[in-house]
């Protein structure tokens, strides 16, 4: 079906589908919020290891004096109302600490020295139970430490007391220095602790766990490292039946938990859990700790899970967590961690296998957890993220709005309580930013994603290096951008999207365990930036890394089936491209794999479903009817991912397009009108589905006008193809699609409003397809991008818009459109030289700023652009250099507009309108020559009106024998009397089997027509003979005839703008050179020059120079013998002082100094080897002393002083036949680049021919008025000078392909 279009991707649900030729559904992978905790691993810090108050006053007895046992007291009493009688050793530690607080009470001289304040404080909180409050506890111990001297027996305790305390209160306030005074004390009370101190592994133990901590927020490795260290030192000191051997296990298995997280070494993970499982052994029930022990094993395999996608470490982690639960019957202290916990793996369950209970259950329990954690709880935090999380997740497997809206109004509850200074403070951010990102995505509005991405920028500001949760963040915000690049289409977005991706893998090397989920993240984008630029590389390493990220998954892994559909996608891409079967094979059996590993109710089994299908009608409009059975499982698939979605999910839409889609494909080809009945009926659906502003309304109205179309094909209602055109009309309007998508939807509608039906609509689809075109080869793309892109689309288009104007009788329309089709290469070169004179007298801000822009532009135009797999950081270096090119071309664009609002320049480097190309014809008539497929047309413009002649007899196919005629009689050109015998063996190689036909059918053409016999070897003369003379029958005869032209020896000028195949025949050429006819020819009635574009000839003219007449002349004198000669002959005609001569010795001609020169002479004069490269025609050059001077090199220059480049070199104006109506000459890129005149030619000349046809040519322009030799050139003569040296090259009577490919170009005066 031709046109129809797929829903791009939204990459945070995995459910919305990419541009492909079908519905794909690319999934982003490591993109979820920020700490949806898998289970709440538990650090236990050891506060005493002196046994219960019973023992510790018994001990203290014997001291000395009274201040130890009033100092212990204090710290138990410390201890106790801080951390709770559940961190102490003994059950009975409640009592013992009322008998020490009312030993306090009897001490006299003590609680005075307190203060009131303090000691009713401390009795209240006491008696109340309640913990007491940070701050009052420094307070209170900072008091001790004046008031009770460390004892000498015991200074560790105090110290690893109060470092207790500023870890807990950075814990509930998140303030940093609270934390390093928290590790500073615990190293101070380690020194105290030499070995074999009994305290050492208690001081080893609380000073790893809080070096934990602080890499948890900063990331910084080392900690981590010091961390495990020091566990390990821990753990050494505690014999097998040591009462806190469980107490390092736990802790050293929590940070090896930790290091797994952040560097990826499975063994770190393993150990981890063998740790686990031996604490587990050690806290048999009734153990106080096993609720804790059983947590954190079960964190542990939830992480092993997601890491090796085994499922029996997932159930067991549930089981696990369903004891620890059992364990912690309310009011138990740690019931919310359990209910937390259990709540987190069934949510992980339910994203895997897609059960609806294990979801609700996790919401449930996460709401119970929220109900026993009220404010200013601590874990109140980690019950929001985690409840908000699970709120999300089901939104986007329902669709429900009101579970989005209750997540977004958690997190800004959450960041009310929890500011950005809190540890937490940053996860809401994310998350809320996050969750606003999907609203947006859903329908929501523009504030909202706009809000997102100020969020995520906060975050990440907040994260910096070496932060372990950076590269969260970086994705973050890229899936952010991406997805306000898909809203509004603005190129900034998509390439700091890009540029982000590859920091954030930058910071996953192998081994990491999330490096797959970035690769495919960066793969998904590079994707996108395809579909927008059609840069092939970027599909190439889309691929490759697609193809890396499955390579990290195991076979069970829970993301392989998203690796997978990715993957597929990007190799249907590929497919569109090449047309490969073995890709198309390959894209249907990863579907496949992807849909096995997605079985009811799997949340994204409905893509899997619609992928495979797409693929599977792909296959099925490819093979025909072998193919049956794949049309109708496609079909069957997408209505089974129809049910999947039903309404009011918010990726409905997609699922609607890709079955209509496939029903019309059906329709086409089995006839039944249900089949279109339903596609139109499901288009409509998905067009309501997608209001104003979606940015996928542009691709439901593609589709409907599609199915439109083939409804008015079979019954003729003419409502039916008014609706067409309209909704391609709207579709062509969403200016936030790409170009290159609105370009196809206009080349659609162009196939049916002109190609069809010959509508009335027609001229505003080439109006719509045109206005595109330049944005395919926008400013911000290196030269080679431009022309690739220009090169796989325009070629024809502007000559078809041409000819639709043609037959409108708009004649007026039909030059516009010609000059806004031809030649956009060089036009957005023009645009950035644009003089800004005029406005700089208005607004000289606006043109200095537009200067500035302009030349970093044509600058950065030059960059050379690796297409080859680099290294990830060169390739982010060359992607941050693309980014701020296009976003200079975004502020090029704006400061445009600015100066459009200015009076007087509402047409600031508009298109040209036809009153304003009419100027082109003020002296001399110019004549476009028009080829199209079916017939060809001339448009003669004066300055007066525009004349149309129509070619009926010259459609594409006869142009393109001509042009190969033309190949045959100068593919000899060297010898000075060519027989071509093209039927020879020899010949096979250098002609076609379509050239020997076209000959062959020629040659028996003329013998019928005039009884004459070819000998087996032809002169290459008969068929120029034959060529001209049809170009003059039919083309320039009348073109003479209108204009009433008259043989005359000082002919008038006439200006040639060929286009398509015209391009390579020598009009300027044509006549009757039949002796017995009398010859006739074009030269009698006209001096011809050519024009690539109309516009080029509203060049203005040369301002008077003050600087001396420069004249610069490159010979190749060492490989071409007769350059000597020529430029002996220029010598002869220009003054000495004038000549810059290279290529003589000690003048070496290389390529710098040459390039040089191009901006400071008037005059450039080249005789040397020309080469023109069909693959690459921007490496068409002129050959140098040490190389070649191509075009892409020539356009760096500027040539303000240029007036006549002449290249008496082979094939100089020879166009790419690929794309002729770009002009991709040698010729052209000099016109382009500044010279007003240009000599060249149109095919290989003879070295000898070089200096007669130098010495009359610049004799003729160096003669005065008075006919005296003058000493500055009258280069508006250059196109008469040319005639005058043509005619006295021929007057030698020298074969037609050594005078004829010699052309004039530019202006004609």
């Amino acid at each position: 079906m031709p046109g129809s279009s797929t829903l791009p991707s939204d990459r945070d649900t995995g459910d919305q589908p990419m541009p492909t030729s079908h519905t794909a559904n690319y999934e982003e992978l490591g993109s979820a919020s920020k700490a949806r905790v898998g289970g709440q691993q538990v650090n236990e810090l050891q506060l005493s290891e002196l046994g219960n108050l019973d023992d510790l006053n018994s001990e203290v007895v014997h001291d000395e004096t009274s201040e130890p046992k009033l100092f212990h007291a204090m710290v138990s009493c410390i201890q106790y109302l801080f951390c709770g009688a559940a961190n102490t050793q003994d059950q009975h530690s409640g009592s013992n600490v009322n008998e020490t607080l009312s030993a306090l009470e009897d001490q006299d001289d003590i609680l005075p020295a307190l203060g009131h304040q303090g000691n009713l404080r401390l009795i209240r909180f006491m008696e109340e139970g309640q913990h007491i409050d940070p701050d009052n506890a420094i307070e209170f111990l900072g008091q001790g430490f004046s008031l009770c001297p460390l004892p000498r027996s015991d200074p560790s305790t105090l110290l690893g007391t109060l470092a207790n305390v500023f870890q807990t209160r950075y814990e509930q306030r998140g303030q940093q220095h609270d934390l390093d005074e928290s590790i500073s004390l615990y190293r101070q009370a380690l020194d105290l602790c030499p070995l074999p101190h009994p305290h050492r592994s208690m001081s080893l133990n609380n000073l790893a766990c809080a070096l934990t901590t602080r890499y948890e927020q900063r990331g910084q490795q080392h900690d981590l490292d010091e961390s495990i260290s020091l566990h390990r030192q821990a753990l050494d000191l505690h014999h097998a039946l040591h009462p806190n051997q469980s107490v390092s296990l736990n802790n050293l298995a929590n940070a090896l938990q930790t290091r797994y997280e952040q560097g990826g070494q499975q063994h770190d993970l393993d150990e981890s859990i063998s740790l686990h499982r031996q604490v587990l052994d050690l806290r048999l029930a009734p153990h106080p700790k096993r609720s804790s022990s059983l947590i954190n094993l079960a964190k542990a395999l939830h992480a092993r899970y997601e890491q090796g996608g085994q499922q029996h470490d997932l159930d067991e982690s549930i089981a696990l967590n369903r004891q620890a639960l059992d364990l912690s019957p309310a009011p138990h202290p740690d019931r919310s961690m359990s209910l937390n916990n259990l709540a987190n793996a069934l949510h992980t369950r339910s994203e895997q296998g897609g059960l609806q209970h294990d979801l609700d259950e996790s919401i449930s329990l996460h709401s119970q957890a929220l109900d026993l954690r009220p404010a200013p709880h601590p874990e109140r935090s980690m019950s929001l993220k985690n409840l908000t999380n699970a709120l999300k997740t089901r939104y986007q497997q329902r669709g429900q709005q009101h579970d989005l809206d209750k997540c977004i109004s958690l997190l800004r509850q959450a960041l009310s309580l929890y500011p950005v200074s809190h540890p937490d403070g940053f996860v809401f951010l994310n998350n809320l930013a996050n969750a606003l990102q999907t609203r947006c995505q859903q329908g929501g509005h523009q504030h909202d994603l706009d809000e997102s991405i100020s969020l995520h920028r906060q975050v990440l500001d907040l994260y910096p290096a070496p932060h372990s949760d950076r590269s969260m963040s970086i994705n973050n915000l890229a899936n952010a951008l991406e997805t306000r690049y898909e809203q509004g289409g603005q190129q900034h977005d998509l390439d700091e999207c890009i540029s982000l991706h590859r920091q954030a893998l930058d910071l996953h090397p192998a081994p990491h365990p999330d490096r797959c989920s970035f690769l495919n993240n960066l793969a998904n984008v590079l994707a996108t930036q395809y579909q927008q630029g059609g840069q092939q590389y970027d599909l190439n390493e889309s691929i490759s890394l697609q193809r890396q990220a499955l390579d990290l998954y195991p076979t069970l892994h829970p993301n392989r089936s998203a690796c997978l559909n990715n993957l597929a996608i990007a190799l249907a891409t590929q497919y569109e491209q090449g047309g490969q079967q073995h890709v198309l094979n390959e894209t249907i059996s990863l579907h496949r794999q992807a849909l096995d590993l997605r079985p009811a109710p799997h949340p994204y089994r409905s893509s899997s479903l619609s992928n495979l299908a797409n693929a599977l009608l792909t296959q099925y409009q490819q093979g025909g009817q072998q193919y049956d059975l794949d049309e109708y499982e496609s079909i069957s698939l997408h209505r089974q991912a129809l049910d999947l979605r039903p309404a009011p999910h918010p990726a409905r839409y997609s699922f609607l397009n890709s079955l209509a889609n496939a029903l019309h494909t059906q329709y086409q080809q089995r006839g039944q009108q249900h089949d279109l009945d339903e596609s139109i009926s499901l288009q409509r659906q998905a067009l309501d589905l997608c209001p104003l502003p979606h940015p996928n309304r542009s691709i439901s109205f593609n589709n409907l006008a599609n199915a439109l179309a083939t409804q008015y094909q079979q019954g003729g209602q003419q409502h039916d193809l008014d609706e067409t055109m309209s909704s391609f009309f709207a579709a062509t309007q969403c200016l936030s699609q790409t170009a290159s998508h609105r370009f196809q939807v206009a080349k659609t509608w162009i196939h049916y409003a002109d190609s069809i039906y010959q509508h009335s609509s027609a001229l505003d689809a080439y109006n719509a397809a045109l206005q595109a075109l330049p944005q395919l080869a926008a400013l911000s793309l290196d030269i080679q991008s431009r022309q690739k892109a220009l090169t796989a689309r325009s070629d024809g288009l502007a000559r078809d818009a041409s000819k639709c104007a043609i037959k409108a009788d708009n004649f007026y329309k039909a030059i516009e459109f010609l000059e806004a089709g031809q030649s956009i290469f060089w036009s957005q070169l023009l645009l950035l030289r644009s003089p800004l004179d005029k406005l700089r007298n208005i607004a000289p801000e606006l043109a200095d700023q537009l200067q500035h822009i302009s030349t970093a532009l044509e600058f950065g135009s030059h960059r050379k652009m690796s297409t080859e797999l680099l290294d990830n950081q060169m390739k982010l270096s060359q992607d941050q250099e693309t980014s701020r090119l296009n976003r200079l071309h975004e502020k090029w664009e704006q400061t445009i507009n600015s100066v459009r609002c200015l009076e007087g320049f509402e047409d600031f480097l508009q298109p040209h309108q036809f009153l304003a190309l009419q100027a082109a014809a003020s002296e001399f008539p110019v004549v476009a020559l028009i080829a199209n497929e079916t017939d060809g047309n001339i448009l003669i413009m004066t300055s007066a009106n525009v004349h149309h002649i129509s070619l009926p007899t010259l459609p594409a196919t006869e142009l393109h024998k001509l042009v190969q005629f033309i190949q045959v009689a100068t593919s000899h050109s060297k010898t000075w009397q060519t027989s071509v015998d093209i039927f020879s063996k020899d010949a096979s190689s250098t002609f076609s089997p379509a050239i020997k036909e076209t000959i062959q059918n020629w040659i028996n053409m003329e013998q019928e027509r005039g009884g004459r016999k070819f000998p087996d070897k032809m002169s290459s003369d008969d068929i120029f003979r034959s060529v001209l003379k049809t170009l003059w029958d039919l083309v320039v005869k009348p073109v003479i005839d209108f204009l009433g032209l008259k043989k005359s020896e000082e002919p008038p000028i006439l200006q040639w703008c060929p286009t398509g195949l015209f391009s390579f025949l020598p009009i300027h050429a044509a006549g009757c050179y039949d002796d017995k006819l009398g010859v006739e020819c074009a030269s009698d009635y006209m001096v011809s020059s050519y024009t690539p574009t109309i516009s080029a000839l509203l060049t203005p003219e040369l301002n008077p120079s003050t600087k001396p007449f420069k004249m610069m002349v490159v010979i190749q004198s060492q490989e071409l013998s007769s350059t000597q000669t020529e430029l002996k002959r220029i010598e002869q005609h220009v003054p000495n002082d004038s000549l810059v001569t290279l290529g003589i010795p000690g003048s070496p001609a290389s390529v710098e100094t040459v390039a040089g020169y191009l901006s400071d002479v008037s005059i450039a004069h080249f005789a040397c080897h020309g080469k023109q490269n069909l693959s690459q025609p921007l490496e068409s050059g002129l050959k140098l002393a040490d190389g070649f001077l191509f075009i892409s090199r020539i356009m760096k220059e500027h040539m303000p002083n240029g007036s006549l480049a002449f290249l008496c070199a082979c094939k100089t104006a020879m166009r790419d036949e690929k794309l002729p109506d770009e002009a991709m000459s040698l010729a052209a890129s000099l016109l382009f680049s500044g010279f007003r005149h240009v000599i060249a030619t149109m095919w290989e000349m003879m070295d000898g021919d070089g200096p007669i046809i130098a010495d009359t040519f610049y004799e003729e322009i160096f003669r005065g008025p008075d006919g005296k030799p003058a000493l500055q050139p009258d280069t508006g003569k250059s196109a008469q000078a040319l005639h005058i040296a043509i005619k006295k090259l021929r007057s030698n009577n020298v074969p037609f392909h050594r005078w004829v490919p010699f052309i004039h170009m530019g202006k004609g005066n």
